[in-house]
């Protein structure tokens, strides 16, 4: 109870390089409604391996998260794998393939609650928490889209 496996996949008319530089830069993605990074330890690691951020957001229904989450592998214009703490516990891979002109980047997340009303709360409320997860990705990728100057997949 209280775990929730998403994937996502967008096909953006852009080079895997230009979604790289955007989603590979946390503390610079400030085109994300109701979503905040802040980086609270740099490894020293020369890709970010090893970082850990602080991410808080603001949902639909009112209610925030926070949780802390770090690098555990980044592969240049290719993947990003984190591993996430606090309300949210679980992990997290993007991935990106150039297809031709364009680039498909995949996200997989799954995580469990840890806020004891969510846990409590879950048996009802799972399809409105499934919704405002996908209200918060549509948020993102349009901040993704929208930065990139592209159309919305």
């Amino acid at each position: 109870m209280g775990k929730y496996q998403f994937t996502h996949s967008w096909r953006l008319q852009t080079t895997a390089q230009a979604v790289w530089e955007r989603i590979s830069d946390f503390e610079a993605i400030e085109d994300w409604e109701g979503v905040t990074f802040q980086k609270v330890y740099h490894h020293g690691h020369p890709h970010g391996v090893g970082d850990h951020y602080r991410m808080h957001i603001r949902t639909r229904f009112g209610y925030r998260l926070a949780f802390q989450f770090s690098i555990v592998e980044k592969q240049e214009c290719a993947l990003i794998r984190l591993e996430a703490t606090g309300d949210l516990h679980g992990y997290g891979i993007f991935r990106l393939e150039q297809c031709g002109d364009c680039t498909v980047l995949h996200y997989y997340w799954e995580v469990q609650t840890t806020k004891p009303w969510m846990k409590w709360c879950e048996p009802w409320l799972r399809p409105f928490f499934i919704w405002n997860h996908n209200q918060v990705i549509y948020r993102g990728i349009q901040g993704l889209t929208q930065h990139l100057e592209l159309q919305l997949p």
